[in-house]
């Protein structure tokens, strides 16, 4: 009889005990610029779960390293809960250049974002028509030709068709002959019509 209380006793103490435990909250710890690994022990420690769901690429952390988290740290949530987690990659992500020419410049731009391109700056060229895409290049000068797998972080520079100096809404006015390839010759020019209007066939987006 007397063990049977006992038994009853200290079940009663470690239901309580859990019951305690699983209402309690506990602080989400600092682990920005950590491992993983390092950063996985402080949230064990914190009897936190953790779930990697993005990463990027980045230099204001270490590659491998914790770049953000949700919940931030510092905040107070309930033991066991799942911080999500996006680490720094230990690569740039990379883009292909798409096939812009004779492209509107809007329709350009739209496009080089949707495929994740965050650095676009238009540069204008003489031409025989306004505002269309006469190729894409590097600051340093380099075409970059359809099919050119680059860095996402890469700047990019739009060469944008002007028929006049007062088409250029700002930038500076290159000569034609400045837009070659990665030949180094210069791009051929087309004499068909074009039209500033978006295009029918707008599958690309």
């Amino acid at each position: 009889m007397i063990l049977a209380s006992v038994i009853i006793v200290l079940l009663a103490l470690l239901w309580m005990n859990l019951f305690t435990r699983h209402g309690s909250s506990v602080e989400i710890p600092d682990i920005y610029g950590l491992p993983e690994s390092e950063a996985e022990q402080l949230l064990d420690k914190a009897h936190l779960r953790y779930e990697i769901i993005d990463s990027v690429y980045t230099t204001e952390v270490p590659k491998g390293a914790v770049y953000d988290l949700t919940p931030k740290a510092g905040s107070k949530v309930k033991a066991g809960r799942i911080i999500f987690i996006t680490l720094n990659a230990y690569c740039p992500r990379n883009g292909i250049i798409p096939s812009l020419i004779d492209v509107s410049e809007r329709q350009a731009r739209a496009r080089l974002i949707s495929l994740g391109f965050e650095h676009i700056t238009p540069s204008y060229v003489a031409g025989s028509f306004d505002g269309l895409v006469m190729g894409v290049q590097l600051p340093s000068g380099q075409t970059l030709a359809p099919g050119t797998r680059v860095p996402l972080s890469t700047p990019l520079i739009l060469l944008i068709s002007v028929s006049t100096r007062d088409s250029i809404p700002h930038g500076t006015l290159q000569p034609y002959d400045s837009i070659t390839g990665s030949g180094g010759s210069a791009i051929p020019s087309d004499s068909t019509s074009h039209s500033l209007e978006p295009d029918d066939d707008e599958s690309w987006m």
